[in-house]
């Protein structure tokens, strides 16, 4: 009797097990054809989501997951195409934009051979300042100073308009060069960033002052003056932008192809 009893219970102990087994398969099936019917859908990251909660709610049904594996690759692949047609619509827009700014900058050699260049602003390309805006070769936005005749300890540049002024971030002295009695320093991209920035919000600024340790020195700013710097910083930012959106692009063509190569060898299995 006691065998009996044991045998009984341990079919339906089977019994409930199957019908759990095959309860889970359905489901499982289920979610799949879900995920195939948004991928078909072009819904690639609803697709996406199904096929996560599948693989996290039924990680023991592997030939069902096994037969999603084309779905996700398909998802993946949609959703890198329409990530590739955006950027390559921004792409197009950046490239447009630069290729206005070139006709309002030229690019200067630096004296010496292999010394590159800077683009310079054709408005004060000629004008002997104190300041003077750039763009380098890698596309970032520099600022350079010089002071004639004098050394002040240069620490920072101050721009005024009004009773509200804004400086660039002050400069270690070891960045300082006095060549001919002339006292010069190139501030970079992130010594200027607020500065430039809080000038592109204050165009009607006309006064900078060159601040050092031991003295300041004021100069007029007039209206080429600020429209030079916010046009340069703006060009710089767009070359920035472009080169980021090109190293994108070339990401976006490896994921494309290795989703391709996952799909051909699921496909062929």
């Amino acid at each position: 009797m006691y065998n009996v009893a044991n045998k009984l219970a341990v079919g339906v102990f089977l019994a409930v097990f199957m019908m759990s087994c095959n309860k889970d398969h359905d489901a499982a099936l289920k979610l799949c054809e879900e995920a195939e019917t948004e991928v078909k859908s072009g819904n690639y990251q609803a697709a996406i989501t199904v096929l996560d909660s599948l693989d996290t709610r039924y990680a023991a049904e592997v030939d069902v997951r096994r037969s999603s594996m084309k779905f996700r690759a398909m998802a993946v692949e949609g959703l890198t195409i329409r990530r590739i047609r955006d950027v390559d619509d921004t792409l197009a827009v950046l490239k447009n934009q630069l290729d206005l700014y070139q006709n309002d900058f030229e690019y200067v050699t630096n004296p010496g051979k292999g010394l590159g260049g800077n683009y310079v602003a054709k408005t004060i390309l000629k004008r002997k300042t104190d300041i003077l805006p750039r763009i380098n070769d890698e596309g970032y936005f520099t600022l350079s100073v010089k002071i004639p005749g004098r050394a002040i300890g240069f620490t920072n540049v101050t721009f005024v308009d009004g009773s509200q002024s804004v400086s660039t971030v002050p400069v270690n002295a070891s960045r300082l060069v006095t060549v001919e009695n002339t006292e010069m320093t190139v501030l970079q991209q992130e010594d200027v960033t607020d500065a430039v920035k809080w000038l592109t919000d204050h165009m009607a600024a006309n006064k900078y002052m060159l601040v050092g340790t031991g003295k300041t020195i004021d100069g007029k700013l007039d209206e080429t003056m600020v429209s030079a710097i916010v046009s340069t910083w703006r060009f710089a930012s767009d070359k920035q932008a472009y080169r980021l959106t090109l190293i994108e692009r070339e990401k976006l063509e490896r994921k494309l192809q290795l989703c391709r190569d996952q799909l051909a060898n699921v496909i062929d299995r």
